[in-house]
């Protein structure tokens, strides 16, 4: 699977240009609001890629260290990704490395994620260019196991509260 590209919007060509087998190399030129909105829910990682760009001796290192909270990081970050090599370096590493602990040689499905946010998936399909567009179909739609409504249709009122058999 191919890392996503460093595209700048002028250099994104026109899908309709493209063969048939290229356009899933059309990527856009910086994380989607939803992607960003969960990357700053994240302390972890917006405080892990603003430690390793505030130690960088690069002009960007010298723009983060005086920044500390995630008012401050994030909206840096959003606006440093699309044009900063650098940036856009350390917050892929960064969410490769502790979000998917560097595995991102492998399917998605492998992770064990079962229904991970729209923003985690982004950032998969940004990294390893493997598309996830939706979760995964709930197992026991149609199948031989009950569904989840069925489950909870299982028990019934008394049963909570009664505090199940408590």
């Amino acid at each position: 699977m191919a890392r996503h590209p460093s595209a700048r919007p002028s250099a994104v060509p026109y899908a309709g240009d493209l063969p048939s087998g290229e356009l899933e190399l059309l990527v856009t030129p910086s994380p989607p609001a939803y992607a960003w909105d969960w990357f700053a829910r994240q302390r972890l990682l917006w405080r892990e890629a603003r430690k390793r760009l505030a130690d960088d001796p690069t002009p960007a290192g010298a723009r983060y260290r005086p920044t500390e909270t995630r008012g401050e990081v994030v909206p840096m970050l959003r606006a440093d990704y699309p044009h900063d090599d650098a940036v856009r370096t350390v917050v892929d590493a960064v969410v490769a490395e502790v979000v998917f602990l560097g595995r991102t040689d492998r399917p998605f499905a492998t992770l064990g994620a079962r229904n991970a946010p729209r923003g985690l998936r982004w950032w998969w399909t940004a990294l390893t260019g493997e598309p996830l567009d939706a979760p995964p179909p709930r197992r026991g739609r149609g199948g031989d196991e009950p569904g989840e409504a069925e489950q909870l249709a299982l028990g019934g009122i008394d049963d909570v509260l009664s505090g199940y058999g408590d």
